[in-house]
């Protein structure tokens, strides 16, 4: 019966729009130009000296890219603590996964922290995905002032 689907006269076209078709599919799947572009996005952080706070960003180690601070964090506010990737556990090949970012703030004042979504061995290639956190870090004692007031009000 093999013999018989190999003879046919369409077989060689079918096995080559099959491997056209699986080559384009994984072409997408892996290109960089897959993966959704998010510029400017900036969220707020309050935090107290002494306090850790966790970052956490969409990612997939999958296609090359991994998020990397796009500029030194400012070390006398912070400290990072740890960075770490962690898959989701769907058991699906090619799925994503979290980049957890945790920090301690070690001082008062406001600072940026800047992350880039990029791979690491493509130069002179813009990130394909941007984020931007404004930290806002009070001493403890004045946080507990604030909370004082915003409950006697």
């Amino acid at each position: 019966m093999f013999e018989q689907i190999v003879k046919h006269k369409y077989f060689f076209h079918i096995v080559a729009i099959i491997v056209i078709l699986t080559a384009t599919i994984l072409f997408i799947v892996f290109s960089g130009d897959s993966v959704e572009t998010h510029n400017g996005t900036t969220n707020m952080i309050k935090t107290t000296v002494g306090s850790e706070f966790v970052i956490t960003l969409d990612a997939n180690a999958t296609t090359g890219y991994e998020w990397q601070l796009a500029k030194p964090i400012d070390d006398n506010l912070l400290n990072l603590v740890r960075s770490e990737y962690i898959p989701d556990e769907t058991g699906l090949v090619g799925s994503g996964g979290k980049s957890i970012w945790t920090f301690k703030a070690i001082q008062a004042g406001e600072t940026r922290i800047s992350f880039k979504y990029i791979r690491s061995w493509e130069k002179d290639i813009p990130p394909v995905k941007e984020a931007i956190y404004i930290v806002n870090i009070e001493d403890a004692e004045e946080a507990e002032d604030e909370k004082m007031v915003d409950e006697d009000a």
